[in-house]
């Protein structure tokens, strides 16, 4: 079975009970994600989150920004819980392959999903994301990102998933279009102590589109009758 149907099946639901204390006022004073999008001065008005949990973050944003807001989580409780809590917020149950059908968004976030998703459904998320992300938009993404490789570890809480750890900027960053704008690493635990535990690492990314990046003249072009045969 892959790794979604399992948290489909029940473990969204469970890594939602075990997680609820990351809804509280505490963590959303020191969330990395609302953190690094004050830093960069942004202005969205139309936001999705993949891996929303019940959309405790997403009603910050919605406060902040007056946004348009969408999120999609594996969870049924934790959706359940956010249609109740946040009504003005859009909620779906789903994972980060089969994204709701709305119109473009100005802000994707992957709110620390991507480590459990199944590395063969990578290439499909991100071509589905990209495609709902506006141009000029941002894709924001808080994952576990060691400092080198790529690997995978036992998931403590099941035995049939991992946890895939590397850096998730790469889905995007290969691409002429998106640009990095913003980075920021710290440990799981929220200290910035980043000599340690390297497993354990997370970061913050921000990459911008530009899809106007794509129309580069050639360099090679001028003075290309004056390049010798080899």
């Amino acid at each position: 079975m892959s790794q979604k149907n399992i948290f489909i099946a029940g473990e969204g639901d469970a890594w939602y009970e075990r997680n609820k204390q990351h809804t509280n006022d505490n963590s959303v004073n020191n969330d990395p994600i609302l953190a690094a999008l004050n830093t960069i001065k942004c202005k969205p008005t139309r936001i999705l989150e993949i891996g929303c949990a019940n959309g405790w973050r997403l009603a910050q944003l919605k406060k902040i920004y007056s946004a348009e807001c969408y999120g999609i989580d594996p969870s049924i409780l934790a959706i359940q819980n956010g249609q109740t809590c946040y009504p003005d917020l859009n909620l779906f149950v789903g994972t980060a392959d089969t994204l709701p059908n709305i119109e473009s968004v100005d802000l994707i976030i992957f709110g620390f999903c991507l480590y459990l998703c199944d590395p063969q459904d990578l290439f499909k998320i991100a071509a589905n994301s990209d495609h709902l992300l506006s141009d000029k938009g941002l894709m924001t993404i808080l994952d576990f990102n060691p400092p080198a490789g790529h690997y995978r570890n036992e998931y403590q809480h099941h035995n049939h998933i991992f946890s895939y750890k590397m850096n998730y900027g790469d889905m995007f960053c290969w691409h002429p279009s998106y640009h990095r704008i913003f980075e920021h690493s710290r440990h799981h635990n929220g200290s910035n102590e980043l000599e340690l535990e390297p497993d354990s690492l997370v970061s913050v990314q921000i990459f911008k589109k530009d899809c106007q990046l794509l129309t580069a003249k050639n360099p090679y072009l001028k003075g290309y009758n004056n390049i010798p045969n080899t």
